[in-house]
């Protein structure tokens, strides 16, 4: 796809043994090929679109938008491989999920944006629900309005209008809407995994940024699934087991752990 004549092929072949790096790298590095056409190329390959690196309608930290290789974007497609691969206690897949964090505040929302781009390029109707009422970021990092969404969805009720499209194909968006004084009694009683359901005939998969404050555990409960994400040397070990249990208790499926430096 890239028009490597059989020279510099094995020029590529020959540099990789040498750097370790990926044959598209290494072409750039070359001078063979530019990023672009590397992108394009992939695209061919993978079958979905990668967007421009000066797109400006989706936030250059979702890095799986623009640059399938980055080392950001491959974590991304392995957690959307434990996803996809997951089953409820009935052997249906799972349809809703939960990414939630212990001291990972700052990193939570990129990952579950990187994430939820992911379970979209391979074709998947993906809603991501930003769950993070007191510290939303979804609609910042996806370029969207936020005068309304979840919080307006489980104060008053209906759906019209709430859900947005994104730059993604096959990605929408519930953002977090306007703040609200009464942000844990809204999360109260698995409300949210309850309200969501609304929108399992319209997407395949709903991922919720359930975040990371205390909140979180409330947002997540009644999920199908969740992921956890932990910070290596910070997050305790007995905090991880409580939040891990009280999820269990509510048949929730723990799908992994992932840790970050």
């Amino acid at each position: 796809m890239l028009g490597l004549d059989d020279v510099q092929r094995e020029r590529v072949v020959q540099r990789q043994a040498e750097t370790g790096h990926l044959f598209g790298e290494t072409t750039v590095e070359l001078g063979f090929v530019t990023t672009e056409q590397v992108q394009r190329a992939i695209e061919q390959q993978q079958g979905f679109s990668i967007l421009r690196q000066d797109d400006q309608r989706v936030d250059p930290l979702i890095v799986t938008a623009f640059d399938p290789e980055d080392v950001l974007a491959r974590t991304a497609r392995s957690l959307r491989g434990i996803i996809t691969a997951a089953t409820r206690q009935d052997g249906k897949p799972v349809r809703t999920v939960a990414l939630l964090g212990l001291d990972a505040a700052a990193e939570l929302p990129v990952l579950a944006g990187n994430v939820a781009v992911a379970c979209a390029q391979t074709g998947v109707p993906t809603l991501l629900v930003d769950a993070e009422l007191d510290q939303p970021h979804q609609h910042t990092l996806f370029r969207a309005g936020n005068r309304a969404g979840l919080a307006t969805l489980l104060s008053n009720g209906g759906q019209g209008g709430l859900v947005q499209s994104t730059a993604i194909v096959g990605l929408s968006l519930l953002t977090s809407g306007p703040p609200v004084p009464n942000a844990p009694e809204l999360l109260d009683r698995q409300r949210l995994a309850t309200t969501i359901e609304l929108f399992v005939e319209d997407f395949d998969l709903l991922l919720v940024d359930a975040g990371c404050g205390p909140n979180a555990l409330a947002a997540a409960t009644g999920l199908d699934a969740s992921i956890l994400f932990l910070r290596r040397n910070v997050s305790r070990t007995r905090d991880l087991q409580v939040v891990t249990e009280q999820l269990e208790a509510s048949s929730q499926a723990v799908l992994g752990t992932v840790l970050i430096d």
